[in-house]
């Protein structure tokens, strides 16, 4: 492998000790452990039970990551153009998994005991495909702690003709813990055993967590799905997932051609910016808080790039005072201290982040030359990958 290919699989690595990943390991254990004190496996057969479900679980955290890497495909798109939805429903679904591991709901499909013989091996799909869908929906529920590893990722795949190894390399390195972790829950559930009056209280919890978990992911996309609803009727047409509509048209190429949505801002030092002035040249929108801890570790490579601006490369920073934001002053304050001199537009209405779709922090849109949008980037970049996108808009390249 190339150093990149090692660089990959460090990261994958990496993105496992997320403050996401982590907490979910005991209703991960507590999952196994249940499931495994329930049969009468012993020895190589238990050991064998237990790492097939491992194996499910780490079969749906890549599915998720393939499909990612199917940036240049129909059902990427469907799935980052209804992400929102699916954050919805996802939520929704792990604190239905929760209720029933806290026995509050019980479903007897769910709560039937298979044994894992060579005659009745087609039995256990419903527990396998249980821990696959657990390990699909998860991803999802990562997603705000390793989007910005594995946004990069996506974006060095989609400019290298080693794709395919790279986005292996980033799961292969993400999921190796997990399969460690499958290996020798045995000998977890050999102290779980001497701690049986512990279990169901880890139960209980592990319950408790994916209720949370659910919540954390489908309470912000109602409230997003809500907001575009109510203001839908006065800005045109905002998708399930967040990102902004048109009525689509085609280039010569048969790719579609969406007219970047034109405003008037006012940056920090008083200067009025429109959008549309800058035809000609490509424009970085980053959108970003001063809450936002990926955006603080982005903003420094964004200053870097500002400074060696080239002559076809305009750099707006777009920022919403107010909320949970700081006010305006505050967000001026913000960049003095840090010495952030690239020209920061402040959207205090938000109709700005509104018909961007804007429902992650960072996120960066590229505008090309004729006043569309090329692509768009959620996540923190570092200066390597954005120079990577903005060559590939030069160029006029597949996103």
């Amino acid at each position: 492998m190339n150093n990149q290919a090692w660089l990959v699989l460090t990261e994958g690595f990496l993105s496992f000790f997320s403050p996401c990943v982590l907490p979910i390991l005991p209703v991960y254990m507590a999952y196994l452990s249940q499931d495994a004190l329930k049969k009468d496996l012993t020895g190589w057969r238990k050991r064998l039970h237990i790492f097939g479900f491992t194996l499910a679980f780490v079969l749906g955290i890549c599915t998720v990551f393939f499909i990612a890497a199917m940036s240049a495909k129909g059902i990427s798109g469907w799935l980052n153009e209804n992400r929102l939805l699916i954050s919805l429903l996802g939520g929704i679904l792990i604190v239905f998994f929760g209720l029933v591991q806290l026995g509050w709901i019980q479903i007897p499909f769910l709560m039937r005991e298979f044994r894992l013989t060579q005659k009745q091996a087609g039995k256990e799909a419903g527990s396998l495909i249980q821990a696959y869908a657990m390990g699909f929906l998860f991803s999802f529920a990562w997603t705000p702690c390793i989007g910005p590893m594995l946004s990069s990722i996506l974006v060095a795949a989609a400019a290298s003709s080693s794709s395919t190894l790279l986005i292996f390399c980033y799961g292969f390195g993400f999921v190796v813990p997990f399969l460690i972790l499958g290996l020798f829950t045995e000998e977890a559930l050999n102290w779980l055993n001497r701690k049986k009056s512990w279990l169901p209280k880890a139960m209980k919890l592990g319950g408790i967590l994916l209720i949370v978990m659910g919540l954390w992911m489908s309470v912000p996309a109602v409230a997003s799905i809500s907001d575009q609803l109510q203001r839908q009727s006065n800005n045109g047409t905002v998708s399930a997932g967040g990102q902004p509509t048109a009525t689509p048209s085609t280039d010569e190429n048969g790719r579609e051609v969406i007219p970047a949505y034109d405003f008037t801002l006012t940056d920090q030092y008083g200067n009025t910016h429109t959008l549309s002035q800058y035809k000609g040249k490509i424009v970085m929108l980053q959108f970003f808080a001063t809450w936002c801890t990926y955006c603080k570790a982005e903003l420094p490579s964004v200053q870097e790039l500002y400074e060696e601006l080239p002559e076809d490369l305009v750099i707006l920073v777009v920022n919403q005072p107010g909320g949970r934001e700081t006010d305006k002053q505050g967000v001026i304050d913000f960049l003095d201290k840090n010495g952030y001199t690239f020209p920061t537009v402040f959207d205090e209405d938000g109709q700005v982040n509104y018909n961007y779709g804007i429902t992650g922090l960072p996120t960066t849109y590229l505008i090309n030359t004729e006043g569309n949008v090329y692509g768009y980037m959620p996540g923190a970049m570092d200066k390597e990958t954005m120079l990577r996108i903005i060559e590939m808009a030069r160029n006029n390249e597949a996103y």
